[in-house]
């Protein structure tokens, strides 16, 4: 069993315990590991085993019913986690100093924040501040920027370590059966569960496109179907119809034209954009009537549930789970790790 470490999970049991117990804490007296809290059949229960017994059930809840993808994310988490720690100790030890003193003396070294920091954190950001002017948020942001310091003091001395890290994420078999883009022989295959419904999956377009610009020999993506029936009424239908449009050469143009109209997909517009893309309109009128790709459809969905998707969008970058509509640098990442393996 993997358990956190003792500083990790006294952090985390210190977040938990703030909101019942903080008008209490400080008149309790500390507790010597020995000393007993209960008596069971004559058997006592000291401080120390119940401490033991807590980290257990938070270990526990954290981990009980994940898949092995979110497990994985759960400990790389906690392992950067303790990187960090022993970078910061390790280094302390090596100047002969404490962690929180070495810490304060390389959050020095990085100097005061800015104007011009504050100016370009203000600049970058503009359109979520709704037009608060930057004079009236200024404070705010320094102080923000100020606590993030400690972080960038980290960072550069993981920069500066030698740090190897060894944990292997799960990769899950799951077949690239399904329109596809880039080189059938790329070393990266990403397959997409994806839904013409989703929002989110409309997002993961552009990063999408930017891989396959980054990577154009390198990645292969291949898009396979999951729609989501229970609140996405003409995903199945919108899927069945992309097929249509396969057997014709035109899946990818018919895609675009589905993610660019995410509230147009009724029969009529579906057969709308077959018409505008110059497909056989009596063929794929046929096909959208008689539904050949139905069980298509059914197979990808069943092999997305089986390989643990629950939402889309979902990846599978060479096998390793993609969660969500994530950044191109988290596929950039993986991708550059894979490239190199």
């Amino acid at each position: 069993m993997i358990r956190p470490t003792r500083k990790l999970t006294a952090g985390l049991c210190s977040a938990l315990l703030l909101v019942a117990c903080e008008g209490r804490i400080e008149d309790a007296a500390p507790a010597d590991a020995t000393d007993v809290v209960a008596v069971v059949d004559e058997r006592s229960i000291t401080i120390d085993e119940l401490d033991d017994w807590i980290r257990d059930d938070l270990y526990r809840r954290e981990v009980d019913g994940r898949s092995p993808s979110q497990l994985h994310r759960l400990r790389r988490e906690a392992l950067q986690r303790m990187i960090d720690e022993e970078l910061v100790e390790a280094e302390a030890r090596r100047r002969n100093i404490d962690a929180s003193e070495l810490l304060a003396l390389e959050i020095e070294a990085l100097g005061a924040v800015t104007d011009e920091q504050i100016e370009g954190f203000y600049a970058e950001r503009a359109d979520r501040f709704g037009g608060t002017p930057l004079a009236e948020l200024a404070p705010r942001i320094r102080e923000y920027l100020e606590q993030r310091r400690a972080g960038e003091a980290v960072t550069l001395l993981r920069e500066r370590a030698d740090v190897t890290v060894r944990l292997e994420p799960p990769r899950v078999a799951v077949a690239s059966d399904g329109p596809s883009m880039g080189p059938a022989a790329a070393a990266v295959t990403i397959v997409e569960f994806s839904d013409f419904q989703c929002p989110y999956c409309q997002r993961a377009l552009s990063v999408l496109r930017e891989l396959r610009e980054r990577y154009p020999n390198d990645v292969r993506i291949v898009y396979r179907h999951f729609p989501l029936d229970a609140i996405h009424p003409y995903a199945r239908t919108s899927a069945e119809a992309s097929l249509c449009a396969h057997d014709q050469g035109k899946f990818w143009p018919y895609h675009d034209k589905l993610f660019g109209n995410p509230g147009a997909l009724t029969g009529d517009d579906l057969r709308r954009y077959a018409a505008e893309l110059e497909l056989e309109i009596d063929r794929f009128e046929q096909c959208l009537a008689e539904r050949p790709h139905r069980e298509t459809v059914e197979t990808d969905a069943a092999a997305g549930s089986l390989a643990g998707v629950t939402g889309t969008p979902a990846f599978f970058v060479n096998g390793i789970f993609v969660e969500g509509a994530q950044p191109a640098s988290t596929f950039a990442e993986l991708i550059d790790a894979e490239l190199a393996r």
